[in-house]
């Protein structure tokens, strides 16, 4: 499993960390809100995975070595997982930074706001990585993904700005603190630990479907 999460690592370009590693201060810069900023983030993490095998035909020829294909699977879900926790706590500590020198009133994420981005991060991953999986196009594949992508958003802005008491005007920048005033709406008993409770579940279910949809590509292959 190791020497696939290291192959994993290795399969984002130098760009694309580079990408990550910049956008994160200039967007925090210009004021664009952070968490709708990361979520951006981890989808374009499970894209750039697919493209790439779609470009080298890598997974493939994983596959054709002597591992298990369900460890394949498993491997890009905790790459994933992984990398996205790490720009999180990158963007959390550039917030703090920002906020400290400037002064700007900038939203610094708190341990809720951690804990909520974790799981929504793992319930991006369960929902997503099983379309690409599925479709064999990866075109098709990312449309349907980012369709999924603005309903959410369209949907989520309704239930954010009321439980925010934005009931005649939108602020995007005041939005991010909605996310945890959510979850404890609509999860009064216990909310954090049955949010982890719910997405692990998920998540579970998620690689599940994924390991038989992969194997089934790589028989028909």
């Amino acid at each position: 499993m190791l020497s696939l999460l290291r192959y994993n690592f290795l399969l984002l370009t130098f760009g694309t960390w580079l990408s990550f590693f910049l956008a994160i201060p200039i967007f925090y810069a210009v004021m664009i809100p952070p968490i709708f900023l990361y979520i951006v983030f981890v989808t374009t993490i499970i894209l750039s995975y697919f493209y790439t095998d779609q470009r080298a035909k890598s997974t493939m020829y994983v596959a054709s070595l002597p591992v298990k294909l369900t460890s394949i699977v498993k491997s890009r879900y905790v790459s994933v997982s992984l990398i996205s926790f790490c720009l999180l706590f990158y963007q959390w500590g550039w917030g703090v930074l920002i906020n400290n020198l400037f002064g700007i009133g900038i939203y610094v994420y708190t341990w809720k706001d951690i804990f909520v981005l974790a799981g929504l991060t793992i319930l991006i991953v369960s929902l997503v990585t099983p379309i690409y999986y599925a479709v064999k196009s990866f075109l098709l594949a990312t449309g349907i993904v980012l369709i999924g992508y603005f309903l959410a958003v369209f949907y989520s802005l309704e239930p954010l700005t009321d439980v925010l008491g934005m009931e005649h005007y939108i602020i995007f920048n005041d939005l991010d603190a909605g996310f945890v005033l959510l979850v404890e709406k609509y999860v009064p008993f216990q909310p954090f630990i049955m949010l982890g409770i719910v997405v692990m579940v998920l998540l579970f279910l998620s690689l599940k479907l994924s390991e038989r949809l992969f194997i089934s590509r790589k028989r028909i292959n």
